[in-house]
């Protein structure tokens, strides 16, 4: 054999997959370089039944696909067996020790009983609905045998409990399930060796030092055996404050095993459940690599309101859903608002509230849009102050900020990866609109971020800390379809109106803080939008508001 392994290494292996005599026989040559023919002719059999050997042979080291890589892919998984085992050991005859180990561990995830390390996921006893997305995933990891899937999405979106679900539905298909939260951000070598070191427990394991090495052999232990490793809070390890999928300082070990799972042959399956999408898996999607967003689920939401004895007419579970875009954490404590406030009466709840966001609702959002880069924040407001679809044509028009088409289409693509944005096509062009929730946040944000503009204008008497009333239009106009009138938003307004007239009226009262920002407007009337952005607008359309 041109390949340095000791052949009784290999029939040992082999032997522990099944592999007959006669498969032996015939991957023994094949690993000494002969073709096809020549060892059909030494073994008297013909060119196809020496494939259908191999190919048993590749099928019991969990080695798919078609070509010639095939070989090379088992000469590579002999040499890493080979390597691992090596040091301080004796493959002679005489010397098993070790491969009766191996021999050991096999047979007790094939023939004792499946394990499950469920580490800290959530309880599922109570689950509703998503049947088609179950489904889905059943065919995707168990049939098609994908290497990674992802669940995406926003937080409350039941992504975490549709992948226990999910997990528990499926886990006598593995030899292991395991299922990890990432949320304390785990270093990358740290989280390895306590993956690695499942597989021999209770013995303990030979470690090796090095990321790449502890990343192969997390692999080989995949290849082994038949494993489902789900990692939720995936978004923990990347990095903040940055366009999305970037993975923070001394992570990106994540992004190697994410690689290397989704490029070699092996029949486990990763699923990752993160509220920002990493940038390789767009490179990386095809036939094995696959992602999945959990629709907005009437049924689930339905569901929820009956455990609170609540009952709804057709049109308000429309509104209902329009408002929260089927966030299941925000319809559960909305349940338990009208539940506890509303005498059980949706209808009364709707009258009353526009669009309610709960403090805990409001931080987690809070954490999400904290995460975002400074020119990610700066579009998802003009997007908000829209109040509708927004063509990327109108906002290249409106954004004062110096961002090239690039680095818009960059900062669309990333918004779209954070699940906070939707793109959707209106026949002539894409628009691009946010999530009800965000909306709803970012506006509130914005509405105080313009009030406290507003009021150190009052106070200095000048634009010189001003921000956001420079680069942000408060008012714009969004033309629908093609000769579609000009819509005008005023929401941000009115809000920004609401707080200020509430505010003046405890203080100095109306007309001094107007008489400021009147004279502050004027002063700025022959002023170019270069030098002053839309101060002058904004503050004239503020005093309008107000004077209504």
């Amino acid at each position: 054999m041109t390949t340095p392994i000791p052949q009784n290494f290999v029939q040992t292996i082999a032997k522990q997959r099944g592999v007959t005599d006669a498969e032996l026989e015939t991957v023994f040559m094949a690993l000494d370089g002969q073709s096809t023919a020549a060892i059909a002719t030494k073994l008297g059999i013909s060119d196809i039944a020496v494939r259908k050997r191999l190919g048993e042979v590749y099928k019991k080291f969990q080695i798919g696909g078609n070509g010639p890589g095939k070989l090379s892919e088992l000469r590579h998984q002999l040499l890493f067996s080979y390597h691992t085992e090596q040091e301080g050991r004796d493959f002679s005859p005489r010397g098993k020790g070790s491969l009766l180990k191996m021999a050991i561990l096999s047979e007790g995830f094939a023939n004792e009983h499946r394990q499950q390390d469920w580490g800290q996921a959530p309880d599922v006893s109570v689950f509703y609905g998503r049947t088609e997305e179950l489904t889905t995933l059943k065919q995707w990891v168990v049939s098609d045998n994908c290497r990674l899937v992802a669940l995406l999405g926003l937080a409350g979106s039941g992504k975490t409990t549709l992948s226990v679900q999910f997990a528990k539905q499926v886990q006598n298909e593995f030899d292991l399930v395991i299922w990890r939260s990432l949320r304390s951000a785990p270093a990358p070598s740290d989280f390895l060796t306590n993956l690695i070191e499942l597989f021999s427990n209770p013995q303990k394991p030979d470690v090796p030092i090095d990321l790449n090495g502890k990343i192969s052999r997390l692999v080989e232990d995949l290849r082994k055996h038949r494993c489902l490793v789900i990692l939720d809070d995936f978004e923990a390890v990347l990095r903040p404050e940055e366009l999305a999928g970037h993975y923070r300082e001394g992570y990106e070990g994540y992004r190697d095993l994410i690689v290397r799972l989704c490029e070699v042959n092996h029949n486990s399956c990763l699923v990752l459940v993160s509220s920002e999408e990493p940038t390789e898996l767009a490179l990386l999607a095809g036939e094995k690599v696959r992602s999945l967003k959990p629709a907005i689920s009437e049924e689930i939401a339905r569901e929820i309101f009956q455990e609170k004895g609540l009952s709804t007419q057709a049109q308000e579970w429309e509104i209902l859903l329009a408002r929260y875009g089927g966030n299941l954490l925000a319809l559960k404590i909305v349940a338990i608002t009208i539940h506890e406030f509303f005498e059980g009466n949706v209808l009364k709840f709707l009258e009353a509230t526009a669009l309610f966001v709960e403090e805990h609702i409001s931080n987690l959002l809070a954490q999400q849009f904290d995460r975002m880069s400074s020119s990610e924040q700066e579009i998802a407001y003009w997007i908000a102050i829209a109040q509708s679809p927004i063509s990327l044509a109108t906002l290249r028009e409106h954004i004062l900020v110096n961002l090239s088409l690039s680095d818009l289409l960059k900062n669309l693509d990333s918004l779209g990866r954070r699940s906070v944005i939707e793109k959707i096509n209106d026949g002539t062009e894409t628009v691009f609109m946010l999530q009800p929730l965000i909306v709803q946040y970012v506006s509130d944000r914005l509405g105080e971020q313009i009030r406290a503009e507003v009021l150190e204008t009052v106070k200095t008497q000048g634009i010189e800390r001003m921000r956001l009333l420079k680069t942000h239009s408060l008012s714009i106009s969004i033309t629908k379809g093609k000769g579609g009138k000009g819509e005008r938003s005023r929401s941000i307004l009115e809000l920004v109106k609401n707080r200020l007239q509430v505010l003046f009226a405890k203080t100095r009262g109306l007309e001094e803080p107007l008489n400021i920002l009147t004279k502050v407007a004027s002063d700025l009337e022959d002023k170019s939008i270069l030098e002053v952005g839309y101060a002058r607008e904004n503050l004239a359309q503020i005093i309008a508001e107000i004077q209504c």
